[in-house]
């Protein structure tokens, strides 16, 4: 069966201009009707020909065979694409001006309309037009409350207390004196369908004759990295099928079932985290450099114009790849303001939105790391999986880089401009060249497949933490499924 996620690949072709203006505008749905009606076009049918000249043929007249009888393969999976983020998109993008006001108003003290719009005006928020109506992203009020102080301190519910930082400036300490630290970990995950969808789903197999639907789900695993090791799978609610290499660019557990109701799918696993602390200016780099993983890999780590002349201007006279990184890595922390972002289904030319827009999510960050380092000949690639403390899991994103003779090292982008904004230059630094004990690694590369392949479209195409599912062949998005990471474990190795 045809894998749609590799229709992925074809996305910067982009769209023909009378789509590409309706999908600006926000009419999705006369630009869906459009692209329905050009990758049903037999061109056999509509080619140059007296027929379609309102004319008749010459007699004896043969048409020419026509080689490309269904079209540009590379335009229909760029359309085929386009399609489904635009059937996402007004999910992406829900809330109305006056919806967005309100939902500030519940949340901080005082907050008016005109405080909306100024922020708005600011940048400070992201939206799209919706069948020619201004929306604003779904989460857009949190963005506003992790990156604004003065309006967090206003929130009507205040957050409880953290230690984070202290815990992350014991932690720097300690790897600075000592080399490494290392916590031993065990998490717990789950994916199931939402009841919502699973009884639409089951609803249509019945209509269809059939009793249950047939279910694929995936769950990310620790995968075998230098940073992680005594990797045990402890238990899972039911045996998998299939369990990826330990050495997979996108490690998973995959189940496959019939189901005639609705079910959870979990795994149970543990293993030791490393830290080790390096950094990239305290050695003399070798002349010569490697150059693997300094090529582009469409549609998002892209070699565009605006980013070869960004990233000439970054590394002017500038001769050491470390200092370059350091200046790319400075780049992306102390311009790049962190925003929540839509699924990266929706997204277009990530890295050079970003570099553009200068807002971004811990993976939007990485990829502008990345890309700007192998401009600049500077190896560099994704890394991803879980940010893990005591009592707490969250996706996470960031990258590695290599610098010959000292070797791969790490560029967490989002956690140095959060860095930034507190004002703690100390740990901004520490996060180029090391990370922390909080991860679990499952991700070595992006828009990798999965083992075996999901062929229906991923929720995330190009990344994997949460997991994902089919149900009768057909990718659920984010909010038909229901996903849950619980830390059972987290205890730093003494």
């Amino acid at each position: 069966m045809y894998d749609l996620n590799e229709c992925i690949r074809s996305l910067n072709v982009g769209l023909p201009d009378d789509i590409a203006r309706l999908k600006a505008a926000g009419y999705y749905k006369e630009a869906i009707a459009r692209i329905d009606r050009l990758l049903a076009e037999d061109w056999t049918k509509t080619q140059n020909s007296p027929a379609t000249n309102g004319s008749a043929a010459p007699e004896g007249y043969v048409p020419p065979e026509n080689p490309t009888p269904h079209g540009v393969d590379a335009l229909r999976e760029a359309l085929t694409v386009q399609k489904e983020i635009m059937r996402r998109l007004p999910g992406e993008y829900c809330w109305t001006e006056a919806e967005a006001i309100a939902r500030m108003q519940e949340r901080v003290k005082g907050f008016t309309a005109e405080e909306f719009r100024a922020l708005d005006w600011e940048g400070r928020m992201d939206w799209r037009f919706v069948e020619g109506e201004k929306r604003y992203q779904e989460r857009f009020a949190e963005t506003l409350l992790a990156t604004h102080a003065d309006l967090a301190a206003r929130k009507k519910t205040p957050d409880a207390p953290s230690n984070k930082n202290e815990e992350r400036h014991r932690l720097c300490e300690k790897m600075m004196q000592e080399g490494s630290a290392s916590a031993d970990i065990t998490l717990r995950t789950s994916i199931r369908m939402s009841d919502e969808a699973f009884a639409a789903a089951l609803e249509k197999a019945r209509a269809e004759g059939r009793d249950t639907i047939h279910v694929r789900a995936w769950l990310a695993l620790p995968a075998a990295c230098p940073s992680q090791s005594h990797i045990t799978l402890d238990g899972f609610t039911e045996t998998p099928g299939h369990i990826a290499a330990e050495d997979a660019p996108q490690r998973t557990v995959y189940w496959e079932a019939d189901l005639a109701e609705n079910r959870t799918f979990g795994a149970e696993y543990s293993y030791r985290e490393t830290a080790v602390y390096a950094d990239p200016l305290s050695f003399t780099p070798d002349p010569e450099q490697p150059d693997f993983y300094t090529g582009e890999e469409a549609p998002h780590i892209v070699f565009t114009p605006y980013l070869r002349a960004l990233a000439a201007q970054l590394t002017e006279g500038v001769t050491s790849p470390a200092e370059k990184a350091k200046r790319i890595y400075d780049y992306v922390t102390l311009n790049v303001r962190y925003h929540f972002q839509p699924s990266y289904f929706v997204h277009e030319s990530i890295a050079e939105n970003c570099a553009r827009s200068r807002r971004g999510d811990c993976g939007i960050m990485a990829l502008t790391f990345i890309t700007l380092c192998r401009i600049a000949g500077i190896p560099a690639r994704w890394e991803s999986g879980l940010a893990v403390a005591p009592g707490d899991a969250g996706c996470h994103d960031w990258a590695r880089f290599y610098i010959a003779p000292k070797g791969w090292m790490y560029a967490d982008c989002s956690y140095g401009s959060s860095m930034a904004r507190r004002g703690d230059e100390m740990l901004r630094r520490h996060y180029f060249g090391s990370l922390d004990t909080g991860r679990m690694v499952a991700n070595s590369a992006f828009e990798a497949p999965f083992d075996p392949p999901m062929t229906g479209f991923r929720s995330d195409p190009y990344d994997n933490q949460s997991g994902e599912m089919e149900a009768d062949g057909v990718g659920l998005a984010g909010e038909e499924r229901v996903t849950t990471k619980e830390v059972l474990r987290f205890e730093e190795v003494k």
